[in-house]
C-alpha cells in the first residue's frame, strides 16, 4: 500500500539496516533502526501482505507469523543472551500488522522491564554496523533451527 512504512521497508525504501533477518512470501523481519544509537535486539516482524491486524490474517499467514515469532525469539536469546523476548503489537499508528520483538537482557533492573526495557542506559546499543553484525548472527541462528512448516 502506498505510504505505508512497513510496505515501503519490504520494498527497500528505506532499506532495512543489516538487511532482512528473515523473509519469505508471507512474512518479513528486520532490526528496528532509528537515528543514532539503537537498542540491540529490537526486531520487527511484518506481514508481506498489507493487512491491519491479526483478525485479518489468512490461516497460512497466521501460521507463518506464529512460527516466526517463536524462531526469532529463540534466535534473539541465542545471539544476545536475552532472558526473555517481549512480543508486542498495537497497530495504532500504522495499520499494517507488525509485531515488535524485543530482547530483555538478564541484568536489566526491575524498573526497566516491560515497556521501559529500551530505556535502560546499560543495555547494549549500537550503530548501523553493530545492527548489521547482529543481523548476520540472527540469520545464522535461524539457519541452524528446524524450519517447521515453510512457505515460499
Amino acid at each position: 500500500m502506498q505510504g505505508c512504512l512497513f510496505c515501503d521497508v519490504q520494498r527497500g525504501h528505506p532499506p532495512a539496516v543489516g538487511g532482512p533477518v528473515y523473509a519469505d512470501d508471507l512474512v518479513y523481519a528486520y532490526h528496528w533502526d532509528e537515528e543514532g544509537s539503537n537498542y540491540l535486539g529490537h526486531l520487527v516482524l511484518i506481514t508481506q501482505r498489507h493487512t491491519p491486524d491479526f483478525a485479518a490474517l489468512t490461516p497460512a499467514e497466521s501460521e507463518a507469523v506464529g512460527l516466526l515469532i517463536t524462531r526469532l525469539s529463540s534466535a534473539l536469546k541465542v545471539c544476545t543472551g536475552a532472558e526473555k523476548v517481549y512480543a508486542v503489537f498495537y497497530g495504532e499508528v500504522t495499520p499494517h500488522l507488525h509485531v515488535h520483538l524485543t530482547a530483555r537482557y538478564r541484568a536489566a533492573p526491575p524498573e526497566y522491564l516491560r515497556w521501559c526495557v529500551e530505556k535502560w542506559p546499560d543495555a547494549p546499543h549500537g550503530d548501523a554496523e553493530a545492527i548489521a553484525a547482529l543481523c548476520d548472527r540472527l540469520r545464522a541462528a535461524l539457519a541452524e533451527q528446524p524450519m517447521g512448516h515453510q512457505h515460499g
